[in-house]
């Protein structure tokens, strides 16, 4: 942006550059003078994986769990047919307090209304409290986060096992290399010995 204006507004002010110029060396010694003295750098903190996390997002964030769980126990041909409605459950408006009506106008024709809930139905004995069916999925979230976990620690033991960091051909220079130290250490020491020795005599 301060290129295309010096650009095009160089003809009518002249020292346009100087002053970019200008600008640009301010703004670097200042942004470093923040970086360097007002601004702290997060403190890092080391972790192996975040497997668990990630487990923990797919299971209780998303509706994978949930699907899963219609196709293979509720859905009769396995698709998501009926999902929709298998998440809702009913509620009654006349449950509502006196003071609160969330109909802008008294509609007689209107008796229930949905929500996003795993609950009894108001016609049951215990009704909105949490269905079996609430602490079924809870479970089966609870279930599959062990297994993701499990599987990918298998999976990267597994890999660091087939793909070592350091190659065989790597480790074998390596000690190659220490033996060939080694052996220039003990023969200086040597040299050093014999030397002290010869000075020592008369």
């Amino acid at each position: 942006l301060q290129f295309g204006f010096v650009t095009i507004f160089v003809v009518a002010f002249p020292l346009a550059p100087l002053f970019a110029l200008i600008n640009n060396i301010t703004e670097i010694r200042l942004d470093a003078r923040k970086f360097i003295t007002l601004l702290r750098r997060p403190v890092a903190e080391r972790v192996k994986n975040i497997g668990e996390c990630t487990a923990l997002i797919i299971a209780f964030t998303s509706s994978f769990i949930e699907e899963t769980f219609y196709k293979v126990f509720i859905s009769p041909d396995g698709s998501l047919n009926g999902f929709l409605n298998f998440t809702l459950s009913d509620f009654n408006i006349s449950d509502f307090p006196g003071d609160l009506n969330i109909l802008s106008e008294p509609d007689t024709s209107v008796e229930y209304c949905k929500y996003q809930d795993y609950r009894e139905p108001p016609t049951a004995s215990n009704k909105y409290e949490y269905k079996t069916l609430y602490w079924q999925l809870a479970t089966a979230r609870l279930v599959f986060v062990s297994i993701f976990v499990c599987l990918v620690f298998i999976m990267t033991t597994l890999i660091c096992w087939l793909i070592p960091d350091i190659p065989k051909s790597v480790k074998l220079q390596i000690r190659h290399e220490n033996h060939i130290v080694n052996d220039v250490i003990i023969e200086e020491e040597l040299k050093r010995a014999k030397y002290l020795g010869r000075r020592e005599t008369p």
